[in-house]
């Protein structure tokens, strides 16, 4: 019986560590911010609604992804400098 609780205890630990740490990695965006992004973007991704994400302009920065509002007047102006860039690239 004791070593029963004690493989439970060792697989719950183990189950708990794991759960904390898939919090720390970035899956989508569940609300966005309406600042501007005051670090620099390297890049940018479309994220469509789908429970529990939000329709969001998921900015790439140095200081990882920033989820932002599609509709406001400077996200959709960096998206367009960025899509212009791309182009020049290939």
């Amino acid at each position: 019986m004791m070593k029963s609780l004690a493989a439970i205890a060792v697989i719950m630990s183990v189950m708990i560590m794991e759960t904390n740490g898939e919090e720390k990695s970035f899956e989508c965006c569940t609300r966005v911010s309406t600042k501007k992004i005051m670090v620099p973007i390297t890049g940018f991704k479309i994220q469509k609604e789908n429970r529990p994400c939000v329709t969001a302009v998921i900015f790439n920065t140095t200081e990882g992804p920033m989820c932002s509002h599609g509709g406001l007047k400077w996200v959709r102006e960096k998206v367009k400098e960025l899509m212009k860039l791309q182009r020049h690239r290939r």
